[in-house]
């Protein structure tokens, strides 16, 4: 019940995104216009507190404006202030936990052990299922799977795509496409602007994931250079995400466009050596 009411609470909140009720500031953005509520994006977004505390025409007008973004990048930001996200959106966590693995998530190995202790190798094949030769019925013929499962031990040899939790990270399939990279950051990048608060660690994630996927794709080599472009060194936040991209997918620096970073961004090619050497 309790989290039922605090669902309410929240799509509330959501819905006040959708109308004017009770509004106290417009913000615009182009042609776009946001009835927006201080109480709300002000305490999301410290540009924003700023301007109204200690801003002249702003202040007394009740008027925004922001003339340098792109009204695609604010319009996501008003969502991500109201809801706490923009889209495309991370999957349920919550659905996620409970989804077994199936051919459309994305499976990924942690191996913890390469031998148990008489010196079997562990094959870490997930999904597995059992194979039994004909000398030996219903006894699988490679059970070393990880340290946690043994097959025939632990299963009598009837496993059927079985997966270790321990042993595996599940990503449910991505939503959206491969142009979502370049979006990712410039969505740091306003982030960054205006102060937001969460919003950098939600697009790290989102960005992670974004380039596990597409890495191959051209998006990547724009998105780079736009994340290497519009940070300071010091602020890692994506630019770790880029370099370590490169350095797990060697082929990436014979394409032109990645040379071409590389030649332009120094801290690029530090990234991808420092990244090497931690390896």
């Amino acid at each position: 019940m309790a989290e039922a009411a605090r669902q309410r609470v929240l799509d509330s909140i959501k819905s006040l995104r959708e109308t004017d009720d009770y509004s106290d500031l417009v913000i615009t953005c182009g042609t776009c216009s946001y009835s927006v509520h201080k109480a709300i994006v002000c305490k999301r977004a410290d540009f924003f507190a700023r301007a109204v505390k200690f801003g002249g025409k702003e202040a007394s007008e009740g008027k925004i404006n922001l003339p340098e973004d792109e009204p695609a990048i604010v319009n996501l930001l008003m969502q991500y202030l109201y809801e706490g996200e923009y889209e495309p959106l991370l999957p349920d966590k919550a659905l996620a936990a409970k989804v077994s693995y199936n051919k459309t998530a994305q499976l990924e190995i942690i191996k913890t052990a390469s031998y148990d202790t008489y010196g079997n190798t562990y094959t870490y094949d997930f999904p597995h299922a059992c194979h039994s030769s004909p000398t030996k019925k219903w006894r699988c013929i490679a059970k070393f799977l990880c340290p946690h499962h043994t097959c025939n031990q632990d299963c009598s040899g009837f496993c059927r795509d079985f997966v270790c939790t321990k042993c595996t990270r599940i990503h449910s399939t991505l939503e959206g496409a491969a142009d979502q990279l370049l979006l990712h950051a410039k969505m740091y990048e306003i982030a960054d602007k205006y102060d937001v608060v969460g919003l950098k660690e939600l697009v790290q994630e989102k960005f992670k994931r974004a380039c596990k996927t597409f890495w191959d794709d051209h998006s990547f080599a724009a998105a780079a250079n736009h994340t290497f472009s519009t940070t300071v060194a010091e602020d890692k936040g994506l630019r770790d995400i880029v370099s370590s991209t490169i350095s797990e997918h060697v082929e990436l620096m014979q394409k032109a466009e990645i040379q071409a970073l590389m030649m332009e961004h120094n801290g690029l090619a530090l990234g991808i050596l420092m990244h090497k050497m931690a390896c």
